[in-house]
């Protein structure tokens, strides 16, 4: 806590300093490939919000240059942070709306991967922004109405830019289910569904991604009557695994011969990302929650990516013809391309905001 109320950082560096904002690590995954273009032309600061993130982040510093959790929202913290750091230009993620960082900064800032909400204070602060580069056209017309300049290219999260690596898991031989981002609440939905599945498929692996590691502990215990053990224990013979590493959850989707999103299978969340295990060619089946995710829903859907289910037995039902092979991805879409459009509109206009050359 002191050093975000006291933040101390000494930057030496030629290049234009660019001070990038993200809240967690799924906001500076979504990030990545944006970070790696503008790191071309400026020495990027890139500050935090979550503790939990700074592990991570410290393992990906070929995405930025500097690393500095998020100043405390205070006059004197941000102001004294500025004075070090002395930005060109501050880029913002999603919905990190702070009142005092917004308003004391005076140097050119841009929001990013926005989407509107209608808060008093996301119509007070999007005036302030430079930019806003959002996800739809819905996103776009609102934040216009709040008075904001805007402008929409699409969910960044379609670009899904990730570092060539092997994230390799032991199991024991069968057909295995990835079940990613699942928090507490969705565990009675989870254990039904792999309850009935398992009657069906003899030999059936579960790899379960808990949202926050912090809730290993528990799914553990709530798992109990399928003798899990944790992914860090490296044992071969296990058909439940809990992930209880971080930041591996993209690359272990490419092991599911069935992919779940988790958020979605709850009330109140609203879903996380359903395109990671797109990327890996693997369909994707999540619940009816779906609010926080509903563009990438609508794209899954109409492409014919994934699944949307509403109770244990239609998960299960889908789920053994995507395992029993009746259903399978469709061969010829083209995930790169669109990510590839939406990744040049956004640079598009960062370059035009910030007079970038090339």
């Amino acid at each position: 806590m002191l050093i975000r109320l006291f933040p101390k950082i000494e930057v030496s560096t030629q290049k234009p300093v660019l001070w990038f904002h993200c809240a967690s690590v799924g906001e500076f995954n979504t990030a990545k490939p944006i970070l790696l273009e503008l790191k071309k032309h400026f020495f990027i600061l890139l500050t935090y919000f979550s503790p939990r993130a700074k592990a991570f982040l410290l393992k990906q510093k070929e995405f930025y240059d500097a690393l500095h959790p998020l100043p405390l929202d205070l006059p004197f913290s941000v102001g004294r942070f500025l004075k070090q750091v002395r930005p060109v230009a501050l880029l913002i993620m999603e919905r990190e709306l702070w009142y005092f960082l917004i308003k004391k900064v005076k140097v050119k800032k841009i929001l990013l991967n926005a989407y509107a909400k209608g808060s008093v204070l996301e119509k007070m602060l999007s005036k302030e922004f430079d930019l806003i580069v959002c996800r739809t056209e819905e996103d776009k017309k609102r934040f216009e109405s709040f008075g904001a300049k805007s402008t929409a290219c699409g969910n960044l999260k379609f670009v899904l830019e990730r570092e060539e690596k092997d994230v390799e898991i032991n199991l024991p031989k069968g057909k295995t289910i990835v079940v990613g981002s699942i928090h507490p609440s969705e565990l009675e939905f989870i254990k039904a569904f792999y309850t009935k599945m398992s009657e069906r498929f003899k030999d059936l692996n579960l790899v379960l991604v808990p949202r926050h590691l912090s809730k290993v502990d528990f799914f553990m215990k709530e798992l109990a009557d399928f003798k899990p053990c944790l992914r860090s224990s490296s044992r071969t013979d296990c058909r439940v695994v809990v992930v209880d590493t971080l930041g591996e959850l993209f690359y272990l989707y490419k092991h599911g011969d069935l992919c779940m999103v988790g958020g979605s299978f709850s009330k109140g969340i609203g879903g996380h990302n359903l395109l990671e295990p797109v990327c890996h060619r693997k369909l994707t089946v999540f619940g009816p929650y779906t609010q926080k995710v509903k563009d990438l829903e609508g794209f899954v859907l109409s492409k014919g990516l994934g699944f949307k289910v509403k109770s244990v037995q239609e998960a299960v039902e889908v789920a053994t013809r995507v395992i029993s092979g009746q259903v399978s991805f469709p061969a010829d879409f083209d995930l790169a391309g669109y990510a590839k459009q939406i990744k040049d509109c956004y640079m598009f206009w960062i370059k035009r905001c910030l007079q970038i050359g090339g």
